[in-house]
């Protein structure tokens, strides 16, 4: 039942129209947190100093914010929420049973949202992707596959039945069919750097014992379905062609603007550009109205400070992962190297778009709490894990 309020949020965060639920549901996970902490103390938070330094240049944003009061609520949103989102799940993943109940809430609302996104394409006869269907937009959908991929690769670990490897093998599989529907490029740019660095670490961590020629076969074909799937997304969908692209002329435009005033900007924000500097905004495509670049659209909220800020987070929970992928604990070291593929999909995803924002930055911060939450307690009581290597 301590579980029940966090679970809900999982379920439910990838489904449009849910907000004023999602919200209900973090403030009672934090309630029974509170009680936690009672009992128990108050938990480590990994990238404390980071996570701090990032919320300062937030709220030093407001000085020479555009529209203070947007940005003050956009803090509340990206950072608060968020940050009770990660607090939450480092306090409530305890256990192995406690991180295999938060993966299959997961894994469920990722079928009911999967069977959701096959029924819409299919039932419609278009070739395209119902970008306002009950699925979401084809970016947002393949960014959330980004980062539960990952999951899905520690749901073999944490999850205790006989046939979960087959169960884990047909989810991915699932998931990348629905994101050949979905026709977004770099999905599969992003997932190619995934694949590369999960075949890396669980092999360079002893997950997997293969030869290095097996090892450069495997890497080789992640690659080139990659390519073949980037080629036929550029054929079979309207995209606009490489050269083309707005985004070229935009970030050199957002470049530059953000090089006039390094140390300030308009105020914390996705909308920020489009109201302080109108005239970035694409007339032929005025769908680009923000820089489609995570740290460029920081550079234009908060100035370098807000880029060096999130940089720094990032690079902090990734060192925070990659010691983790080194624990004597098997699920813990699997915990790390899932780690370090959220945050390498993540911030590859973004940056040739900026989805991190609301339910995706949530569902971020949520998974990134529940593996370091189960490690964090995984290390204070150790024990010997009983799981085999994968592929022995």
């Amino acid at each position: 039942m301590r579980l029940l309020p966090f679970a809900v949020l999982l379920f439910i965060l990838p489904f449009s129209g849910t907000v004023a639920l999602r919200l209900l549901a973090l403030a009672a996970g934090l309630g029974l947190c509170a009680w936690s902490w009672h009992k128990d103390g108050f938990p480590q938070i990994p990238a404390r100093n980071e996570l701090l330094f990032w919320a300062a240049c937030a709220l030093l944003s407001l000085v020479t914010a555009f529209d203070p009061d947007y940005s003050l609520g956009e803090i509340k949103n990206e950072i608060g929420y968020a940050m009770a989102a990660y607090l939450g799940f480092l306090t409530l993943t305890r256990t192995r049973n406690d991180a295999g109940f938060f993966v299959m809430v997961l894994i469920l609302g990722n079928l009911t949202l999967a069977l959701l996104a096959l029924w819409e394409h299919f039932s419609s006869g278009s070739s395209y992707w119902n970008e306002r269907g009950l699925a979401g937009g084809s970016g947002g959908y393949s960014t959330y596959l980004l980062a539960l991929l990952p999951v899905l690769l520690w749901a073999g670990f944490v999850l205790q039945h006989r046939h979960r490897w087959t169960l884990v093998s047909g989810l991915i599989a699932l998931q990348l069919v629905v994101a050949v529907l979905a026709g977004q490029r770099a999905f599969w740019l992003v997932f190619a750097l995934q694949a590369l660095c999960a075949l890396y670490l669980l092999h360079a961590r002893g997950f997997v014992a293969i030869s290095a020629r097996r090892m450069q076969a495997i890497g080789a074909a992640a690659v080139l379905v990659s390519v073949l799937a980037v080629v036929g997304a550029s054929v079979t969908r309207d995209t606009v062609s490489w050269t083309d692209d707005p985004r070229v002329t935009t970030w050199a435009a957002v470049s530059e603007r953000i090089l006039q005033h390094p140390l300030v900007g308009k105020g914390f924000g996705r909308q920020t550009m489009k109201s302080a500097y109108p005239d970035l905004v694409s007339q032929k495509y005025p769908l680009f109205w923000h820089a489609h670049n995570l740290f460029l659209n920081y550079g234009i909220a908060m100035g370098i400070p807000g880029v060096i800020a999130i940089v720094l987070l990032f690079l902090a929970l990734l060192r925070k992962f990659l010691e983790l992928s080194r624990a004597e604990d098997r699920v813990s070291a699997m915990a790390g190297i899932c780690g370090v593929l959220l945050v390498v999909g993540v911030v590859a995803r973004n940056l040739s778009n900026d989805f991190f924002q609301r339910d995706l930055a949530l569902l971020f911060w949520a998974i990134a709490g529940m593996l370091l939450g189960y490690a964090q307690h995984a290390n204070a009581a150790p024990h010997v894990s009983n799981v085999e290597p994968a592929g022995r």
